[in-house]
């Protein structure tokens, strides 16, 4: 990485006596793959994402995680002293690294099966005014507004462009119930989902990745090298149908 490119800010950090030295690398986006597979990643809450060549990354960890520190940032909000202040501060710094962290594993998981795979791009959902769109209770939509979706994103295609994997984003409606095999509508509850008219059978959103990955095999757009930033955190101390 440090030769990937011309070196940038650096941020030196002390978090829980380690000392981490943090630095940005701006570097030219590789190549471009010219021929190549479509992978499609479909992203949520119950499930961080799911792609198209058959991985779902669990979220359930992440999540319970997420709505326990809720429940301690209401306490000491109404608690309101100084003290449940300052510890407010260290709380939502806390989540916030910690969410970003497990969406750097993620994005860089899924970059690295689109690159063994040979894959050429990836689609995924534009997910523009969609918490405007969630229709569900208040704690959910809650929840939901909380969930780093775009950022999760947005860490794939970086890394994607890094390695000259082209990123589209795609209109998502009906991509969760809709079978990646017929193209009929099916029925999604849950996890599951079952296609009444070809009999398939698959994981909800292996099936809606597989929906992205079709929609995104249609066009190619065109593509430009740009300067993308690399950051890097060094520690000193059942029924499958692909559609491609």
């Amino acid at each position: 990485m440090l030769e990937s490119g011309r070196h940038k800010e650096a941020e030196l950090v002390l978090r829980k006596g380690r000392w981490f030295f943090n630095l940005v690398v701006e570097s030219h986006d590789a190549k471009p793959v010219a021929f190549g597979p479509v992978m499609g990643v479909d992203v949520g809450e119950n499930n961080l994402a799911a792609h198209s060549l058959g991985k779902v990354f669990g979220g359930e960890h992440l999540r319970d995680r997420r709505d326990r520190h809720l429940a301690l940032r209401r306490r000491l909000q109404s608690n309101g002293s100084p003290s449940a202040k300052q510890k407010l501060r260290q709380v939502s710094g806390k989540e916030m690294r910690r969410v970003k962290h497990t969406n750097h594993e993620t994005s860089k998981a899924i970059v690295q099966a689109a690159i063994k795979a040979g894959v050429a791009k990836i689609t995924m959902e534009d997910l523009t005014h969609i918490r405007a769109r969630i229709k569900a209770g208040k704690r959910v939509r809650g929840r939901l507004h909380r969930w780093a979706w775009r950022q999760l994103q947005t860490f794939v295609e970086y890394k994607a462009r890094a390695a000259g994997i082209a990123v589209e984003y795609v209109n998502p409606a009906y991509t969760s119930q809709m079978c990646s095999c017929c193209g009929h509508l099916g029925k999604r509850s849950k996890h599951r989902f079952v296609c009444t008219h070809c009999g398939l059978r698959a994981h909800s959103d292996l099936n809606a990745s597989r929906n992205l990955a079709r929609i995104g095999g249609t066009a190619v757009p065109p593509r430009a090298a740009v300067s993308t930033p690399d950051v890097g955190s060094v520690d000193m101390g059942n029924h499958v149908c692909i559609s491609q």
